[in-house]
């Protein structure tokens, strides 16, 4: 790991993937508002939020449909991704949320909660603390996908099948996808998208008390958008959470001190997912397109400009958080901008603070003498999402 910047600026160079922190400290002290070769790049606190609250800057469907149609083609892939609230033109995206933001209550999440400890529990009775393990693999990565499965009410039977889906339909949206990995994408999303037509035709005979009942009887959405959407949300909050878990983790067991703080005082818990969120968030950036001529702090950004705020680059900025690089749990500002903000904040996003601090809790109350195995952490080969491949930890 490199403590220089990687330069020329180059998102998706692969060097940024272990530690882009002092690019993106290089970039906003010396070119904050960067014309990259197809979009500008923001680093600064106060840029990104403008650019994501301003009704200057939006999402243009057609344009992510003829990125997207670059790499798929024409076909179901292309429009499941295109049909998606990530990609939406403004209308279609506020019709769209408001249907699912109404039925996904603060009641329903709340009523997870139950759910989540007890799952949180079996996952760790199943591990021997006398030996290593993967903390991602027992804990972090199951979790969520069981979460999202309780909360449309998928049946038992078919849960463990939507972890392997959720996985394999990500490489869609990656900008390098190989010819294997989409075709192998795209039978995972017939096969995902099969059965969930199977369960609205379910739902639709028979409604219960779960989130896919209330979409499938709510007018607001058509077909297609309703599972769209749905099968979004396990890619939205299946591998952001495992992410979080293990990049939150990974900080407090590099900085012991913080990870005593947990242990002594577990009610901190949600202190913890909160400046992991800060700290290491699992999406670096976001996407907009500018809708007419403006500027961005002085500098002239055309009508129809791609305009990338960096959400892991203004989570650091100095100007916004006091010594940035440092975990710090007891750090009481939480303006971060890991879900976003304005039209596009994350739905998820109780939810997803819900399961790490139940996730943090557990494991510190579980496992006080935690220490990770390895004192060389690898990370994900992806772009625009971050997190650790695994978390070998041990028991002392």
């Amino acid at each position: 790991m490199t403590d220089q910047p990687v330069l020329p600026f180059d998102f998706s160079a692969p060097e940024l993937r272990a530690n882009p922190w002092p690019t993106y400290h290089h970039m906003r002290q010396t070119d904050p508002v960067h014309r990259g070769e197809s979009a500008w790049w923001l680093f600064r606190y106060d840029d990104c939020q403008h650019v994501l609250r301003s009704p200057e800057f939006g999402r243009v469907q057609d344009t992510f449909r003829a990125l997207y149609g670059q790499s798929l083609g024409d076909g179901p892939a292309l429009d499941y991704v295109v049909t998606r609230l990530t990609y939406l033109d403004r209308d279609d995206h506020a019709r769209i949320r408001g249907t699912f933001a109404k039925s996904f209550s603060p009641r329903r999440i709340e009523e997870l909660r139950p759910f989540i400890e007890r799952v949180a529990s079996d996952l760790l009775d199943k591990v021997d603390p006398t030996e290593p393990f993967d903390v991602l693999e027992a804990l972090a990565h199951p979790v969520p996908s069981l979460v999202i499965c309780e909360l449309l009410g998928i049946p038992e039977a078919d849960r463990s099948l939507f972890d392997g889906w959720t996985q394999r339909i990500a490489h869609l949206i990656s900008p390098q996808v190989t010819d294997e990995q989409r075709a192998d994408a795209t039978e995972a999303l017939a096969e995902e998208w099969e059965l969930m037509e199977a369960l609205v035709d379910e739902r639709l005979r028979n409604p219960g008390d779960d989130l896919l009942s209330a979409l499938v009887h709510d007018a607001g959405v058509d077909r297609h958008e309703l599972i769209s959407n749905t099968i979004f949300l396990f890619s939205a909050g299946h591998q952001t959470t495992r992410d979080s878990v293990g990049s939150g983790l990974v900080a407090m067991l590099e900085n012991r001190q913080q990870f005593e703080i947990l242990v002594n005082d577990p009610a901190r818990a949600a202190d913890a997912a909160e400046e992991t969120l800060r700290f290491d968030p699992p999406v670096l950036q976001s996407w907009e397109i500018a809708l007419e001529d403006t500027d961005i702090a002085g500098v002239p950004i055309a009508a129809g400009d791609a305009v990338n705020p960096l959400l892991a680059a203004a989570n650091r900025d100095p100007a916004q958080f006091p010594d940035p690089d440092r975990f710090d749990i007891k750090r009481r500002d939480s303006s971060a901008l890991a879900f976003s903000f304005g039209h596009h904040h994350c739905l998820g996003a109780a939810l997803a603070r819900m399961e790490l601090t139940i996730l943090f809790r557990s494991l510190a109350q579980r496992y006080p003498t935690l220490t990770l195995a390895t004192d060389q952490i690898e990370w994900r080969e992806t772009v625009v999402f971050r997190g650790p491949v695994e978390v070998p930890t041990v028991t002392t």
